[in-house]
């Protein structure tokens, strides 16, 4: 393994942690993992939302994230 690859396994490992902690938050009708942060059924609706919408954000980005540095730690990987 090229130095190239091993900080590309670390990225990779990095944002699949955050991809899972990011989803695990997002609340969902039965309010799951989510109550666990003191926003349960009780907790305001609209902060609740602007909360998802930034949770929805951040999962789109580091899904992103993920495959580009996937395909950058292939290419790396054949061609060098």
């Amino acid at each position: 393994m090229t130095v190239f690859e091993i900080i590309g396994s670390i990225l990779l490992i990095i944002t699949c942690v955050l991809i899972t902690i990011a989803v695990l938050l997002q609340s969902s009708k039965a309010d799951g993992i989510s109550a666990l942060g003191g926003k349960g059924a009780a907790g305001l609706k609209a902060d609740a939302k602007s909360m998802d919408a930034k949770l929805a954000r951040i999962t789109k980005v580091l899904a992103v994230v993920f495959f580009v540095v996937t395909l950058a730690v292939y290419a790396v990987s054949i061609y060098f």
